[in-house]
């Protein structure tokens, strides 16, 4: 979608390369962050920061938009790992269970979204179909609300 607001195959590239890095720097921070304030606390600020990130992927023109891609995927990966390891601490027998869950279950829900979204911006725009994921980290965040940190 950057490559589109900016044009050509290299602003693809560098918004690839952004993604990517804003997610090694995302999971590094996630658990340092977890380590200080707590995983809960950690995630619940991670997906409150992520909506306006995304927001901004699909709504800031011009290289600015390269700054949204890097905070989305740093607020995004920032709780990655955290759900891993909270999961393992709900169903502490379960640890294999708890891991599977959690990792199975988001490349899955992503697998099945993904064509979803495709449809969207075929049938609508790519913007739209981008503005419709601003959803999920509103989701993520409610969610997030409900869960207290395992004793």
């Amino acid at each position: 979608f950057v490559a589109l607001h900016l044009g050509g195959g290299a602003a693809g590239a560098v918004a690839l390369f952004t993604l990517f890095a804003g997610g090694a720097v995302g999971t590094v921070l996630g658990g340092r962050l977890a380590a200080r304030w707590g995983r809960v606390r950690t995630m619940r600020l991670a997906y409150a920061l992520a909506v306006p990130a995304v927001a901004g992927v699909v709504f800031v023109p011009g290289p600015a938009a390269y700054v949204f891609v890097a905070a989305s995927s740093i607020a995004l990966y920032a709780p990655f790992s955290l759900h891993v390891t909270l999961g393992q601490d709900f169903l502490p027998t379960r640890l294999g269970t708890a891991s599977g869950l959690t990792l199975g279950l988001a490349v899955s829900v992503g697998g099945l979204v993904g064509p979803l979204v495709g449809a969207v911006a075929e049938a609508a725009s790519l913007r739209t179909a981008l503005a419709c994921l601003v959803v999920f980290p509103v989701l993520a965040w409610l969610l997030a609300r409900t869960l207290r940190e395992p004793s």
